[in-house]
């Protein structure tokens, strides 16, 4: 199984692609199998080192089970190995999240990307009872733990990590946000979570602890991922003068992204950001936006796009 040490480089975080028409209330069978074959390929092909799928850029919360499936066959039989995989199974409940990860573990992801049952927000008792769940049922996949305290309405606080570490031995990292209490978290987990970070962040936590910054994700890679790898390997050859560029470029191009007046509701907007910068960058073809997210300021639509813009042209200074 996937150890913490093992994670290392650019995780990409791709869209499910949506076929035309996903964004009707009566649409079926939306999943873009050949897109989701051809963007596979291709971000391997361009040097990602690992591939992340079906967390809230992924629309795990909008595709049926037979849609969560043909997808899931189509990523895992594409990637066939490759690379490490985190598929996510997030859900409403246990039940739900062992059949999906049953079915994923049975088409050979490396792991899964795991946040909490979402209808009633969890105690610290119930979260570490649903990983500590997890991990015993599946002992030979290692779990990302979806670490966004706005999405599962739960603070994650350094206590709950030192617990899981004894409760759910497979939790090897996390999708991790913000660099605030990074080192606190590194010296009570001793280096058994690799706590990753957004590519925007990883420069800010490499400047922290530039030896445990070995990964970060990305769901920019869904736009072309040769920016955030370039970061990610001045990170780890521990060229920060080259990172500190880089991560500036990356902040320029993502500046109209999200303004600052709009990030108390971004929440609301978070998979339609995505898959419309996603569109305008011309990387891949993320489809329409499956309902009832569908629906975005103009403000804010116009403002995601022209990141993606800017991101193809970052796309072709790093393509080397």
């Amino acid at each position: 199984m996937l150890s913490a040490s093992d994670v290392q480089g650019l995780y990409g975080i791709i869209a499910t692609p949506a076929n035309k028409g996903a964004d009707r209330w009566d649409a079926v069978d939306t999943v873009n199998l050949e897109e989701t074959e051809r963007l596979t390929n291709k971000l391997i092909a361009d040097g990602v080192s690992g591939l992340i799928v079906l967390g809230t850029t992924g629309e795990c919360a909008t595709v049926t089970e037979d849609e969560y499936r043909a997808f899931v066959d189509c990523f895992l039989s594409t990637v066939n190995g490759r690379i490490p995989t985190f598929v996510g199974a997030t859900s409403m409940g246990t039940h739900q999240t062992v059949a999906r990860l049953r079915f994923a573990q049975e088409h050979g992801a490396t792991g899964t990307l795991l946040g909490l049952p979402m209808w009633q927000p969890c105690t610290q008792d119930m979260a570490l009872e649903f990983y500590a769940t997890v991990s015993e049922a599946f002992p030979d996949l290692a779990i990302m733990v979806y670490g966004n305290p706005n999405a599962f309405r739960f603070d994650f606080p350094t206590d709950f990590w030192v617990q899981l570490l004894e409760r759910a031995p497979t939790a090897v990292c996390a999708k991790f946000g913000s660099p605030a209490n990074y080192q606190e978290l590194l010296d009570a987990t001793n280096g058994r979570i690799n706590f990753m970070p957004i590519d925007m962040a990883a420069y800010a936590m490499a400047c922290i602890s530039q030896p445990t910054l070995t990964a970060c994700w990305a769901t920019a890679a869904g736009m072309g991922p040769q920016p955030s790898i370039a970061l990610m390997d001045a990170i780890r050859a521990n060229d920060m003068d080259r990172a500190k560029l880089i991560s500036e470029d990356i902040g320029l191009a993502c500046e109209t992204f999200l303004p600052p007046h709009a990030f108390a509701v971004f929440a609301h907007y978070n998979i339609q950001l995505e898959k419309l910068r996603i569109q305008a960058a011309g990387y891949s073809d993320p489809g329409p936006i499956r309902p009832p997210y569908n629906v975005i300021p103009d403000d804010l639509a116009e403002g995601t796009r022209e990141c993606g813009r800017r991101w193809a042209e970052l796309v072709k200074k790093y393509a080397s």
